[in-house]
């Protein structure tokens, strides 16, 4: 918060950036691409019956999928253009979903409400971390679980990340580490004092793509991050065309051919975290 800024102001002015980041381009094509994720990773869970949270949302991949799963489902995100068309969607699909305008740091529903909390690809992108865990073990119930996703290391997304951090670490000073939720001693530091027990495992889905160059310009056009990345970079003088043709060389490594075309590897992480039962420290165990 700049100083003497008031907090109601500092809050206008961090939602708006949010609403920003995830408005300009075209976010429900980026979110396309990570439905197979929200797939296998309902597939995994026994949902039917079972109250779930989808924080959030976005587009409504992983609320869809729970609900036709049998789950009741409540899903929220701070960005009324992307909830639209996660509401559109769950129509179209035939699947009731609750979906409100809420913040990862301060969700908008009750203590203990869930079985099971979700977050695919949006808690560890969030601005402060440790209250976000704290928001999102707040709605789960003791014995109950969240579940998020997040990059790791591996793939072209931890590539992208490495590839901007290490020519241009000043861009992302600040920012919160975008690996907390796939590495088990940095999440085990965010819930830290918390009654949780925590477990990392990863996966990897291969994206199909015509070539690497038009990945590359998928994500150029679409997505918010990049474009925030290319801004920040322009106003400081740097050359965006060094960056891209970094990242351009990194993926030509890692792709392989199919169908014609390429698919390059999305290296995530899934961290499941048990919230305890306060009062004997057990955790009860439920199916999924």
């Amino acid at each position: 918060m700049a100083a003497g800024e008031a907090p109601a102001s500092h809050e206008v002015r961090r939602i708006a950036a949010i609403q920003k980041l995830w408005t300009d381009g075209d976010y429900p094509t980026i979110g396309a691409l990570f439905e197979p994720m929200s797939d296998e990773l309902v597939a995994r869970l026994d949902l039917a019956g079972r109250r779930v949270l989808d924080a959030a949302t976005g587009t409504g991949n992983t609320a869809i999928l729970a609900a036709q799963a049998g789950a009741q489902v409540d899903a929220f995100d701070l960005t009324p253009s992307l909830l639209e068309v996660a509401r559109q969607r769950a129509a179209d699909a035939g699947v009731t979903v609750r979906f409100v305008e809420g913040d990862l740091v301060a969700i908008p529903f009750p203590d203990a409400s869930y079985d099971l909390v979700l977050s695919t690809f949006g808690a560890f992108l969030v601005d402060d971390q440790r209250r976000c865990a704290q928001e999102l073990l707040r709605v789960c119930r003791p014995g109950g679980r969240i579940v998020s996703t997040a990059w790791s290391a591996a793939g072209m997304f931890g590539v992208m990340l490495e590839v901007f951090t290490d020519r241009h670490t000043a861009l992302l000073a600040g920012a919160p580490d975008q690996r907390a939720w796939a590495d088990p001693d940095k999440l085990a530091r965010l819930f830290d004092g918390l009654e949780v027990d925590i477990d990392v495992t990863t996966a990897t889905l291969w994206i199909p793509f015509a070539s690497v160059a038009s990945a590359l310009e998928l994500f150029e056009s679409a997505s918010g991050p990049v474009h925030r990345m290319r801004e920040a970079l322009a106003a400081e003088g740097g050359d965006w065309n060094e960056v891209r043709s970094d990242l351009a060389a990194r993926w030509e490594q890692l792709a392989r051919a199919r169908d014609g075309g390429v698919e390059l590897p999305a290296g995530y992480a899934i961290a499941t975290v048990r919230r305890l039962s306060r009062r004997t420290g057990h955790v009860p165990m439920w199916p999924g």
